[in-house]
């Protein structure tokens, strides 16, 4: 049952048993949306983790939380932003590779460019943080036969480039519509976001088969039943539209995860800390209407609710704690 509040609904649960439960972020730099909108000056690599990256830091060490942050490779080789990156790792977060150059199109390209991709983003990564990646998420959460074996060649303990969800489509449509507004061109195929073949994955962490051998896939949470996203972008795309039903929306997810037995894998962005008040041009992207101190006091909702249900923790934290061999096994088919 469900009790209706102003700040929302709240299911009537045990909070004293917990499940396990996941959290991670993923650093897209700002020349990242650049370039996957088509905005000219994307190749000069402008930064926007030195406004974001310290509050996230301070965010979380405020909810005494403790993550996985993906990283991307270029942004780990920048001078500016080393120190930064470095403080993820000295403060107790686990470090994640998200490629080398984000291209949305990496699972699709050859075998032997995303392998030269993914040692190249692992290098700087470790080199920069002082920890070497054992986890892998696909920019744009693309994933390939091709990009497995490399994970595997390369001895990656686990992959979370999935997002079973039913929205991808509209996610295209959105990115087309925008860089229609911007007089940007953007080319992205229809399975980017997820296709409505992947709709139905597992919300459960599994293994995946290749002729490699196997791989643990953990899949960025959606809502059980609909499939519907509840990462942190996305509700603060509802937050613009009405707070309430943002509110009531994360609450209902967590309590579905609940409900189902399903570990929830919860995804934010830096954007999810950056708002119309910084002195960064975001505004093409969903959940970039309030201001900042609005978006963190959300943010802050969530995860005060998050923790109360859930024991948090990173996500190789999250396969330490899995009996692998009992995990559901899938031979992947891809387009």
């Amino acid at each position: 049952m469900f009790s209706c509040t102003r700040s929302g609904c709240i299911k009537e649960v045990d909070i004293d048993a917990k499940q396990s439960a996941t959290l991670s972020i993923d650093l897209d730099n700002l020349w990242c949306y650049q370039r996957s909108f088509g905005i000219k000056g994307w190749e000069t690599y402008p930064s926007f983790l030195e406004i974001a990256l310290p509050r996230i830091l301070d965010f979380l060490d405020q909810h005494e939380l403790r993550l996985t942050v993906f990283i991307v490779g270029r942004d780990a080789e920048n001078c500016a932003l080393q120190s930064l990156l470095s403080e993820c790792s000295q403060r107790g977060h686990e470090i994640g590779n998200h490629s080398y150059d984000h291209a949305i199109d990496l699972h699709d390209l050859p075998k032997e460019t995303i392998l030269a991709d993914i040692k190249r983003a692992e290098v700087s990564i470790q080199n920069a943080t002082g920890q070497k990646p054992r986890g892998f998420r696909g920019p744009a959460f693309g994933i390939s036969k091709a990009m497995l074996e490399v994970l595997q060649e390369c001895d990656y303990i686990y992959d979370t480039s999935s997002l079973p969800n039913s929205l991808g489509m509209l996610a295209r449509w959105y990115q087309r519509t925008q860089s229609a507004n911007l007089k940007t061109e953007t080319t992205l195929n229809n399975h980017l976001y997820g296709s409505l073949a992947e709709c139905w994955q597992p919300l459960k962490p599994y293994t995946l088969i290749t002729n490699m051998g196997r791989i643990v896939e953990l899949p960025v949470s959606t809502l059980p039943l609909l499939r519907l996203p509840f990462h942190g972008t996305y509700i603060n795309y509802l937050a613009d539209r009405s707070e309430f039903l943002a509110n009531i929306y994360f609450h209902m997810a967590f309590s579905l995860c609940r409900t189902f037995n399903i570990t929830p894998s919860f995804l934010l962005h830096a954007t999810d800390f950056l708002g119309s008040d910084d002195s960064v041009d975001v505004h093409y992207i969903p959940g970039m209407r309030k201001t900042s101190q609005e978006k963190i006091a959300l943010m802050s909702r969530i995860m005060k609710r998050y923790s109360q249900l859930f024991e948090i923790r990173p996500l190789i934290s999250q396969v330490n704690h899995l009996n692998v061999e009992s995990l559901k096994q899938i031979v992947p088919k891809f387009n």
